[in-house]
């Protein structure tokens, strides 16, 4: 009996992700363009990305186009603020989603489509068509971080598979 109610719950639950349209999910399990997680993940102390010189900030650029990262490969420096610029370039949505990366971070600012979004504890950047994300932020552990397109993200459950080319975030 538990095993079939827990097939049922499972079922109803990735059936309800599927169906979800653009309108909908943005509703739904984004805000604004970015996949948050509860603080509890992630770095809450931002004090560094405040205390950083912005003048000086690096701006990277990685842009999406046929479902692969131009880039693919993100070089960084630990304690230095940088501006991450993700652009979709393709017709369908496209994520880009660095969950390890993002909870090693101290963010200063989210922006999407020019407009600041309240997102301190990001797990992904979910882009519409055409959209851009730009995320100032200050490295605050070296490592090697991934970063992908989500094919199926099931809220508490975590993602499922991706769908297109994974990327690399090193920071020195």
């Amino acid at each position: 009996m538990t095993r079939i109610l827990l097939a049922l719950l499972l079922v109803g639950t990735v059936s309800g992700c599927l169906n979800l349209t653009r309108e909908t999910r943005d509703n739904a399990l984004l805000t604004s363009g970015f996949d948050t997680m509860p603080e509890k993940y992630c770095t809450t102390d931002n004090s560094p990305a405040t205390k950083a010189d912005w003048n000086k900030a690096t701006v990277i650029e990685e842009t999406i186009t046929d479902s692969r990262y131009e880039s693919g490969l993100i070089t960084l420096w630990h304690e230095k603020p940088y501006i991450i610029r993700v652009t979709n370039n393709d017709a369908g949505d496209r994520s880009f989603r660095a969950p390890l990366f993002f909870r090693d971070i101290a963010i200063l600012k989210a922006v999407y489509n020019n407009k600041p979004v309240d997102a301190p504890c990001i797990n992904a950047v979910a882009l519409a068509p055409g959209a851009v994300a730009e995320l100032h932020v200050v490295p605050l552990k070296k490592g090697d971080y991934d970063y992908h397109e989500t094919g199926l993200w099931v809220p508490f459950g975590g993602e499922i598979f991706s769908t297109a080319d994974v990327g690399l975030i090193y920071v020195h």
